[in-house]
């Protein structure tokens, strides 16, 4: 609505929790088709290693030449929905701009709450058990999803904007959100009260996708 743009995009992830089980490993385990670890509560959270939802919408148009060399690197990554439930990031009926006296898309949806795929969740539980065939019946207790906001080179933007004097961003953590938080809160608060970072922020610059530079991924976890 300011006029920024960030050739940001979202992707629903998948999550299912079963109900108690043997232990089989206390740590956490990924491989071609389950990432799991044990629950507290004696039973394993469960998610696809990959291949996150992509609901295709105006902004994923807009930023696709930026997405190239990530689709040329993993041209199956990930899978395309057509369109987004109605209010979601990057539906086609999203506003994209908006008057200051009127409710803005935020407003209008406070809390991103995404169903999950149950054909991806029923997929897991089958695989699952297919990897621990002793461990009998997998029942499922509940099952979630997330949008994760991504970037084209899988690395977060952290910057601040001449343009709008005041504004400071810190978007596209691309999963390494909830890891690396504590540590990114710190830099963002200093970019926040003008201080300096304490680091070198070169690489999560957001002139990067305008400056010419060629697009290196950073790591995919």
């Amino acid at each position: 609505n300011h006029g920024i743009s960030i050739p940001q995009l979202s992707v629903r992830e998948n999550v299912a929790a079963t109900e108690r089980l043997p232990e089989i490993y206390a740590g956490a385990v990924s491989d071609g088709r389950v990432a799991f670890r044990r629950r507290e509560d004696g039973g394993y959270t469960l998610a696809p290693p990959g291949a996150p939802e992509l609901f295709v919408g105006p902004d994923a148009f807009r930023a696709l030449p930026h997405y190239l060399t990530q689709l040329r690197a993993d041209p199956f990554g990930q899978r395309l929905h057509p369109f987004a439930p109605k209010g979601f990031p990057d539906a086609w009926t999203t506003k994209r701009r908006w008057q200051a006296d009127t409710p803005s898309p935020f407003e209008a949806m406070r809390i991103l709450n995404p169903a999950p795929n149950m054909a991806k969740i029923r997929r897991l539980l089958r695989d699952f058990s297919a990897m621990f065939p002793d461990l009998g019946p997998i029942k499922l207790k509940s099952a979630w999803a997330g949008m994760i906001d991504t970037m084209p080179d899988i690395v977060p933007v952290v910057d601040t904007v001449a343009a709008l004097p005041g504004l400071t961003i810190g978007t596209g953590m691309s999963g390494h959100g909830f890891g690396i938080g504590p540590g990114m809160g710190r830099v963002l608060a200093r970019l926040a009260t003008g201080q300096s970072a304490g680091h070198d922020l070169t690489r999560f610059r957001l002139a990067r996708f305008t400056d010419g530079s060629p697009m290196i991924l950073g790591p995919n976890v």
